[in-house]
Order: structure tokens, then C-alpha cells, then sequence
């Protein structure tokens, strides 16, 4: 899922930059309970690319930061 939002978003990223956001965005699923093709999973991608590409680097930040979670 986030290769193909990356694409649509015109997102230059590195494989190591779409392996962070994989893991960050399998967990934002697992944690919200939610398919990895479902239309929330597809807006969630697109907020972790966009946070990514902003600056926020850190894979359980970016968790934090879609889920609640407390991040320390």
C-alpha cells in the first residue's frame, strides 16, 4: 500500500525510507484494526508519507502520532 500511495503522491523515496514506512504503517493498522486495503488504511499511508516527508523520521513517532499512542 505504501508504494502505490508513494507513487500517486509523487513521492521520491528510498527503499529504506518505504521499509520504515511499512513497518510504521502495518503496526497503524494492527492498531486501529484495520485492513491494509481498506479506504482508512489508504488515508493513513497518506499521512505517514506526508509526516515522513515532513521531517518525522522516527518509525514509533510517526505510530504515535496516527494511533494516540504516547510517544516518549
Amino acid at each position: 500500500m505504501i508504494h502505490d500511495v508513494a507513487k500517486k503522491l509523487n513521492s521520491v523515496l528510498t527503499a529504506d525510507d518505504l521499509a520504515l514506512l511499512e513497518k510504521a504503517f502495518a503496526r497503524v493498522c494492527e492498531l486501529r484494526d484495520i485492513s491494509q486495503t481498506s479506504p482508512p488504511a489508504q488515508e493513513s499511508a497518506k499521512v505517514l508519507i506526508n509526516l515522513y516527508k515532513s521531517g518525522i523520521r522516527n518509525r514509533f513517532q510517526l505510530v504515535a502520532m496516527l494511533t494516540g499512542q504516547r510517544f516518549p
